[in-house]
């Protein structure tokens, strides 16, 4: 079955001064998904209107790569290690999927609507979220404090950014910790916290002088100080953990049957290997995870 690689709704370009160097930061190639089987025991999860409908429409924001970007070679397709996990899954469902691309605050609104199956985007599964919405997880991610090359502040850890701007991307899990941290180890000192819509306009608030550092995930931001411009432009500050934390497919609140039949082909694709070629293709191999699970944040 070909499946499709659709989006529904053009990516905002990049700027080109941010412009991204290539796809993927390792030669190795993920196995296609025209050579993945269906797994039959996974497909029979699938809620019935969705096998016959023989698609899932789903959520995503690609302008965060390596999980999910705009292909600079075409200026079109989208890819990522989220995008070749979806490919991969969607594979062993034996079903098609379209992808909208949308901004990140609109993500789980419009699955609360229904207008998705589901979302792919890079997002954190915390306890909080679990309240609203059901997380598959397939990847475990740190986060790196991302600064101009050189580090002009001397930034090594979270409560070097006291007093600090930083540039973030709205309603994430970062946005979150650095709230975190101007009620303890900030308090009296407080990051000014500066919302952005999209990674890439938080890189640029950092490439500005407007903003001292952002904070991403580990994998996000190693990926964009290793590719833009040629490595020359930022680099990661942090010398240590700060924060992992799962990443999962989501779904809405009682959708358990497609939520189990994604749980059961992320997990079909751990068995079989191919979970490691794509997540080694990516050179996020550290991400990885044993076991998919649901809700697994704690």
């Amino acid at each position: 079955m070909r499946l499709s690689r659709l989006a529904l709704v053009p990516a905002v370009a990049a700027a080109s001064a941010l412009a991204l160097a290539g796809c993927s930061s390792s030669d190795e190639e993920a196995a296609p998904a025209s050579s993945i089987a269906v797994d039959d025991d996974a497909a029979a999860l699938v809620p019935e209107d969705v096998r016959d409908a023989g698609v899932v429409t789903v959520g995503t924001e690609a302008q965060y790569p390596p999980y999910e970007f705009v292909d600079p070679s075409d200026g079109e397709t989208i890819t990522g290690l989220d995008i070749d996990l979806l490919e991969a899954a969607t594979a062993k469902l034996g079903l098609d999927y379209e992808l909208q691309n949308v901004a990140f605050d609109t993500l789980l609104p419009s699955l609360d609507s229904e207008r998705y199956d589901l979302v792919v985007a890079g997002i954190t599964d915390s306890v909080e979220r679990q309240a609203n919405y059901d997380f598959v997880d397939y990847f475990s991610a740190d986060q790196a404090i991302i600064v101009p090359a050189g580090n002009p502040e001397g930034i090594s850890e979270m409560g070097d950014l006291c007093g600090l701007t930083v540039a973030v991307l709205v309603d994430t899990t970062q946005q979150a910790l650095l709230e975190d941290a101007n009620a303890d180890a900030c308090a009296g000192d407080e990051i000014d916290i500066l919302t952005q819509q999209t990674d890439t306009e938080a890189l640029t608030q950092v490439q500005g002088g407007r903003a001292a550092a952002t904070l991403t995930q580990e994998a996000v931001g190693v990926y964009n100080a290793a590719q833009i411009q040629g490595g020359e432009a930022f680099s990661v500050a942090n010398d240590g953990p700060i924060s992992g934390e799962p990443l999962g497919f989501v779904f809405a609140k009682g959708d358990d049957e497609l939520r189990d039949a994604f749980q059961a082909a992320l997990q079909s694709l751990v068995e079989d290997g191919t979970y490691d070629e794509i997540l080694s293709s990516w050179d996020v191999s550290l991400g990885a995870l044993d076991e998919i699970v649901v809700n697994g944040a704690q």
